[in-house]
């Protein structure tokens, strides 16, 4: 069974406003954020969203659905 969680994910862009990756904070600083290309978070309008995400085997994770804009 794979685990899934609602995390806060956070856009960044470059000076001309173009979305370069999107994050999640750790929250820690012993543990990395984890980043994600554009093509793998869907579409939603803001600086961050509440997403729904899912862990895979070797730590991996997906970006399953936006939950709040």
């Amino acid at each position: 069974m794979r685990a899934t969680q609602v995390r806060e994910i956070e856009r960044r862009t470059d000076l001309a406003g173009k979305t370069v990756y999107f994050m999640i904070k750790s929250g820690s600083r012993s543990r990395q954020h984890r980043f994600f290309e554009p093509h793998e978070v869907p579409e939603f309008i803001g600086e961050s969203a509440l997403c729904e995400i899912e862990r895979g085997g070797g730590g991996y994770w997906k970006v399953l659905r936006v939950v709040v804009t």
